[in-house]
């Protein structure tokens, strides 16, 4: 059967109140984006369009005049705000959630325990509602990277103690001195990374954005990793730019920039972001 035969399912009655309830929250626009994207995520699972649309994308052209992309992009921005509750942050509008999804992916990877590990260290050590995108990325990797089998310091002692024989406060504890000493190496760490290359780059006569790119990549980075400028397009078809340097066997971000409208803008992010 294809596409053009195939039945259509009637919705149910209360599947017809539940998406005129959804499509009113989408109509309220961008005050409640998490609430937008979260109604076009049921919609889309629950496969309440299918009465009226083929597919999810045909429903978000003929209903909102948005493309299946500008869809996608409203739910992960709600999706990325859900997981940043987990960790006390809330972005205040679409912008924000956008620059945080990355950092969001490895949040919501984390173990519940962890999640509180990183809320604590970014409460305390930042001291900011809203730590940069480099903050959230790093202490959650660092959470990551912590072997639940391993052993800590035990909060009381010093001494070396398998992880899971601490109680549960004492586990609290562990995780929060160990998520917050090893963000702390870990940011100052590529701060020092690139505060090299900035002076090897200024002893060599060597200026501007670009040659400091291609002496960052000469004197800084290892055989594994890769300094990447990725262009896209927003929403608004408008080209957005991010410079990060990734270890392509690992795939982990070493560092990375604030989003920009331009090259140049982008690559300070970078420098600025871990400069910090």
């Amino acid at each position: 059967m294809t596409m053009t035969e195939q039945r259509v399912t009637p919705l149910a009655p209360e599947e017809q109140e539940t998406l005129m309830r959804l499509e009113a929250v989408v109509r309220q626009g961008w005050q409640g984006f998490v609430n937008v994207g979260e109604a076009l995520l049921t919609i889309r699972d629950a496969r309440l369009y299918r009465e009226a649309h083929k597919t999810f994308g045909d429903y978000c052209e003929q209903v909102w005049g948005w493309s299946r992309q500008r869809a996608q992009q409203l739910m992960d921005a709600a999706e990325t705000s859900h997981t940043l509750t987990t960790i006390g942050l809330h972005p205040e509008n679409e912008r924000q959630a956008r620059e945080y999804k990355e950092a969001a992916k490895v949040v919501a990877a984390l173990e519940p325990e962890m999640q509180v590990a990183v809320a604590t260290y970014l409460k305390t050590a930042t001291g900011s509602e809203r730590p940069t995108t480099t903050q959230v990325r790093a202490a959650a990797e660092v959470a990551a990277a912590i072997d639940a089998h391993g052993t800590v310091a035990h909060p009381d002692t010093g001494t070396e103690v398998p992880f899971h024989a601490l109680t549960g406060e004492q586990r609290a504890v562990a995780l929060a001195e160990n998520v917050t000493t090893g963000t702390y190496e870990r940011l100052k760490r590529q701060e020092n990374h690139i505060q090299t290359s900035i002076q090897q780059n200024n002893s060599t006569g060597k200026g501007g954005w670009t040659d400091w790119c291609v002496s960052y990549a000469e004197q800084q980075l290892t055989d594994t990793q890769e300094l990447r400028i990725v262009v896209k397009k927003d929403s608004s078809g408008n080209a957005q730019v991010q410079a990060l340097i990734v270890d392509s066997e690992s795939h982990a971000t070493v560092a990375f920039g604030d989003i920009a409208p331009y090259l140049k803008k982008a690559v300070m992010n970078l420098v600025e972001e871990v400069r910090g």
